[in-house]
């Protein structure tokens, strides 16, 4: 049988099918490999138009009285400018307590003023008077549009290098760290928090600020404060000088998720002399609503309660 008569046997769509399976696997490594270009001129044209608003943070700290100290007296971190006129912020832990603090800006080292420190967030907001220059500062973006998936990149100054870029996932929105409990629910991000990274700000795909790395989780992985917790936080130091935490004097259980959510958050201790104690709460009472938000969990609860201004 001749070549051209066995292909006249052969089905046309069994012919389609068997240049279509010889053909797709480098038509899918093609496409993978455009894929990833694609990203990779992203995340190179993000880091370039962000790169200046981040900045390398230098901190002196007296040695502790007869020279044992848990800390180094010199700690180095990551800030980001938040206004044109030279504010930035920062991870509290670099710069609380220090005698002196610098910032390196346009291969300048600024002194940098101290205006406030937040523990409970890990926040500091610095501020320095570059000569003749604004600060260029990261647009806002909403960390309420992020969900577990989205694509973040964090950018610091890893140990005594250059900045560089990081990127990474989001991996959950955690209210706990083992046994820490954060102020407020945390962005998980699958972002490598080398030493000199703390205070790194966080971008999303827009290369948008959604949020600020304060811890370092596992081996790979960061936390970072919402960047509208953050800026809770830094409008309160910058108009008040001080963080304003609303507190109203309670310790509250979260019981199994097999009881109903309406059921979940229930008092443990009213503390005295306190708005709880003023307003008859009552060791076993269940918490529904806090105004028009309903809570179910720690997390709603303590989400809640962040945003709140003592006074409130």
């Amino acid at each position: 049988m001749t070549y051209r008569a066995l292909i006249s046997r052969i089905p046309a769509t069994a012919v389609v099918c068997w240049f279509s399976a010889a053909t797709w696997p480098v038509a899918a490594d093609d496409r993978a490999a455009s894929l990833l270009e694609a990203i990779n001129r992203e995340v190179s044209s993000l880091y370039e138009k962000s790169r200046d608003a981040v900045v390398r943070v230098h901190a002196l700290h007296r040695p502790a009285p007869g020279g044992i100290t848990l800390m180094p007296p010199r700690r180095v971190g990551t800030g980001f400018f938040i206004r044109p006129n030279g504010t930035l912020v920062t991870a509290a832990t670099i710069v609380s307590g220090a005698e002196s603090c610098t910032v390196e800006f346009h291969n300048a080292h600024l002194m940098a003023r101290l205006l406030g420190c937040d523990p409970r967030s890990n926040l500091a907001v610095l501020k320095v008077d570059p000569p003749n220059r604004e600060t260029p500062a990261l647009p806002l973006g909403d960390p309420h549009d992020l969900h577990v998936g989205s694509m973040v990149v964090a950018i610091g100054f890893p140990y005594d290098l250059p900045s560089a870029p990081s990127v990474g996932f989001v991996g959950g929105f955690d209210i706990r760290q083992g046994r820490h409990v954060f102020p407020t629910s945390h962005l998980r991000a699958s972002c490598r928090l080398s030493p000199g990274q703390a205070g790194s700000p966080l971008l999303n795909a827009r290369g948008e600020l959604v949020g600020m790395a304060v811890a370092a989780h596992a081996e790979n992985d960061c936390y970072a404060l919402p960047i509208d917790a953050a800026q809770k936080v830094w409008t309160d130091i910058l108009n008040k000088g001080a963080p304003q935490h609303g507190w109203v004097g309670l310790e509250v259980t979260e019981k199994s998720a097999d009881v109903a959510p309406a059921a979940r958050l229930v008092v443990a201790q009213v503390f005295s002399n306190t708005p709880a104690a003023q307003a008859g709460f009552l060791p076993g009472d269940t918490l529904l609503r806090i105004e028009t938000n309903d809570v179910h969990r720690l997390a709603d609860l303590m989400n809640t309660m962040f945003y709140r201004q003592a006074g409130d």
